[in-house]
């Protein structure tokens, strides 16, 4: 697992409060985590707040997030805008 993979999994454990063991890069948000789109919001807010640096804004649009079901999608995300 990456150091952005984890990362990403602690977040995604926090915000949704459930076991960090139960999350994995296929977990399903709404199917497997329970996430509603309120926490969808929440969760995009937090991997914003944390991945966005001085040099790099990383924002995920309202459109791109509805587009991510899984832990992937998130790290997919994620990785292609820069995140480190």
């Amino acid at each position: 697992m990456s150091i952005l993979e984890q990362r990403v999994v602690t977040i995604v454990a926090e915000q949704l409060r459930v076991p960090s063991d139960k999350v994995t890069a296929e977990s399903h948000l709404l199917d497997d985590l329970n996430a509603d789109s309120l926490d969808v919001v929440d969760l995009t807010i937090a991997l914003e707040e944390e991945f966005s640096s001085a040099e790099q804004a990383i924002e995920i649009s309202e459109e791109a997030a509805a587009e991510m079901r899984t832990v992937q999608d998130l790290i997919t995300f994620l990785e292609e805008h820069g995140a480190a």
